[in-house]
């Protein structure tokens, strides 16, 4: 009669979980077809893009169904700007919490996500919530190894997110899941070989195919993880009873043998990662980047298929000719687009005999102009759509300062920041399920690897009480307290170490004096080899108020004041030290200022000689330039002189010859007026003489 009740419930869960199954198949069914169109367009390949019955029809009559995939690289523009960030988890101790403790959960948390690649996980999950509007990640536990029974947390990725059911719409409406499903197709041999002893096995596969509703196809069985929640009781004191979350593995018939187990959380440990999501008449609706790029692409993939058909199909620019007119020649004419000829032969005259025009070549453009315009009108809407531009793809764009490109970015992140925001309530939902696990997993004595903010391992011992290195007592208890979780999204660590290292180093370059101070952490900082042999000799430089004293307490008083007198003798011989360093300089400062006095003197001199010597030859050449004016005046005097006498003897003799012409000419004068006078008296004697 037990056996009977215990078949009648294993039979109803069964129905109740392929029930369940069905459910969730048909209410993600719209999203899940979008999904796999999205996804389609988001392949680098861009082998499906096209309407597959149009794409038979087009190959079918020799006609080009080519691809030029484009929205895949805003995909990656947004899945890469999620690989820059990752989840920073904090936790603040709260009740009877601890500092040190919480230290450590932050540390435990970190390696969690080390170990188990988590990045992976993530950059997956936002990929496909770009690429297709969802993605997933999820939590397991496993052994630390072989020989341990002790369990460590692991992130693990979903890489296929079309196997999760029963997730999805609940994370619309912001809910968790009561049940959910993880399935498997495997090949009917391979299910023999995993699971033969299952009563599926033993079944002939038509027998299995009709008692499997589903489950069983003709050349698969379908096994699935099976998550689902209990109500619990509440336990005394508390008004709410924490859910119980089981786990098994099914094949739609029975339940396989040793899948049964308790998680140890209260929430089914898978994490969706949703792309822009919106209800629409009481439906869920998600959306990826490439939705609204799809009839964008299509109409590219048809333009561009467009314009090698024009090309392939249209004429070689064909000659004309008349019937007859090449006649013989046919050979010359066929191969005249793959040979080249210095001429052609044609006949002049039509099977008439009538005279006819050589053959014209008719020309013909396709139009491929217009068909390449209007595919960069259909890449502007590929871009407006999404608001991701040149200036964010990497391309030139028409932004040419700094601030302008700048701005472009800017403006596309914030276009594409809800997928990130959502990665980010992941992150929230993920640290609250890495919160409740670990009291839950790491609940024994046992020694566990941290990590620091700054990455570097640590191993420490929890549950117990223990002395550490310094001697200090510790127990650090990850079961007791509570503490309230704060996960942010912050930049990947290694660009922050780098860009902390940058600024640090360009601060000593301007105030050098301040390396003592931070010398320690910029070092710790670098990736350089020895780094943390300096950064711990700068660490130990710093003065007492510096010094991390969180262990102090445990060094014995006449330690420390041994210490104490030690830190005074090496102050006094740093006093000490800098006063001789001083006299040097001081002394270096008196050498050079001798040596400085010593040139001067010796340029003072040298310009003193110098200016002798160029005086001595001023002066040499000014008595050589006075005689020669000398000379040369005595010379110009005695020629004014000459010239002088000259002209003087000149004049002289010219007086003398006015003389003697004016005495020539008184003397012809005198003599013609006696000559006058003398006819004037002839004539008067003549009328006397004749009266007579």
């Amino acid at each position: 009669m037990a056996d009977k009740d215990e078949a009648r419930k294993t039979e109803d869960f069964l129905a109740r979980a392929r029930k369940r199954f069905a459910a969730a198949a048909e209410d993600e069914k719209h999203l899940r077809d979008k999904f796999v169109s999205d996804l389609k367009f988001a392949s680098p390949d861009g082998d499906d893009q096209w309407d597959p019955q149009v794409k038979q029809q087009r190959e079918t009559a020799g006609r080009p169904a080519m691809s030029f995939p484009r929205c895949h690289t805003f995909v990656q523009q947004v899945s890469n700007e999620a690989r820059q960030n990752k989840p920073q988890i904090k936790f603040a101790p709260r009740l009877d919490a601890d500092k040190d403790t919480a230290d450590i959960y932050e540390g435990l948390a970190r390696f969690i996500q080390y170990t188990s690649d988590a990045q992976v996980a993530y950059e997956t999950a936002i990929e496909y919530s770009a690429g297709g509007s969802f993605g997933y990640y999820r939590f397991l536990t496993d052994y630390c190894d072989d020989n341990s029974d002790d369990l460590e947390l692991k992130v693990v990725p979903v890489l296929d997110p079309l196997s999760i059911y029963g997730v999805l719409v609940p994370a619309c409406f912001n809910r968790q899941p009561q049940y959910a499903f993880v399935v498997e197709d495997i090949p009917k041999d391979e299910y023999k070989m995993l699971y033969g002893d299952s009563q599926l096995a033993s079944l002939s596969w038509s027998e299995a195919e009709k008692q499997g509703e589903g489950w069983v196809g003709s050349e698969t069985v379908r096994i699935a993880e099976y998550w689902y929640v209990e109500e619990g009781k509440p336990e005394k004191g508390k008004r709410k009873a924490k859910p119980k979350v089981k786990f098994c593995k099914i094949n739609g018939l029975e339940i396989l043998a040793g899948s049964e187990t308790d998680w140890p959380g209260s929430t089914i440990p898978i994490i969706p990662v949703l792309g822009k999501q919106m209800i629409m008449d009481g439906k869920p609706r998600l959306f990826s980047v490439v939705r609204p790029q799809k009839s964008a692409q299509q109409l590219i993939n048809y333009s561009k298929s467009r314009i090698a058909e024009t090309l392939s199909t249209s004429p070689i620019s064909p000659f004309m000719v008349a019937e007859g007119q090449i006649n013989g020649y046919e050979q010359e004419w066929k191969t005249l687009n793959t040979t080249p000829r210095p001429f052609l032969t044609y006949k002049t005259i039509d099977n008439e005999g009538r005279p006819i025009a050589p053959p014209q070549r008719q020309t013909f453009e396709p139009p491929i102009q217009s068909l390449s315009s209007f595919v960069l009108q259909e890449i502007d809407d590929m871009k407006a759509t999404t608001g991701i531009y040149d200036a964010s793809l990497g391309n030139q764009s028409n932004e040419t300062s700094g601030r302008a490109i700048q701005a472009r970015q800017m403006q596309a992140s914030l276009s594409t920041m809800h997928f990130l925001d959502n990665l980010g309530r992941a992150f929230k939902k993920g640290g609250a399920v890495i919160a409740e696990l670990i009291p839950l997993i790491y609940d024994t004595a046992r020694e566990i690897q941290i990590l620091g903010e700054d990455e570097a391992p640590k191993i420490v011992k929890v549950n117990q009480q223990y002395k550490d290195g310094s001697g200090k007592d510790r127990n650090y208890n990850m079961t007791v307290g509570k503490y309230d979780l704060i996960v942010t999204m912050g930049r990947a660590y290694d660009s922050k170490r780098m860009e902390t290292f940058d600024m640090m180093q360009q601060l000593v370059q301007s105030a050098p004096n301040l390396l003592p101070m931070f010398g320690d952490v910029m070092f710790k900082n670098s990736d350089m080899a020895g780094a943390d042999i300096v950064a711990e000799r700068f660490k130990k430089m710093l003065p007492p108020n510096l010094q991390d004293d969180k262990d102090q307490e445990q060094i014995p008083p006449q330690a420390q004041a041994a210490i104490q007198q030690l830190q005074q003798h090496n102050q006094a011989l740093n006093a000490a030290a800098q006063e001789y360093e001083k006299q040097i300089q001081q002394l270096e400062f008196e050498k050079k200022a001798q040596i400085v006095k010593s040139q001067s003197d010796y340029a003072i001199r040298k310009m003193e000689v110098e200016a002798d010597i160029a005086k001595a030859e001023i002066t040499t050449k000014a008595q050589d330039v006075a005689e020669r004016t000398a000379f040369v005046e005595d010379i110009v005097r005695k020629l004014m002189d000459q010239s002088h006498q000259s002209a003087m003897a000149a004049q002289n003799a010219a007086h003398a010859q006015d003389a003697q012409q004016q005495a020539a000419d008184a003397q012809a004068q005198q003599s013609a007026q006696d000559a006058a006078q003398s006819q004037e008296a002839a004539q008067q004697a003549q009328p006397a003489q004749g009266t007579e």
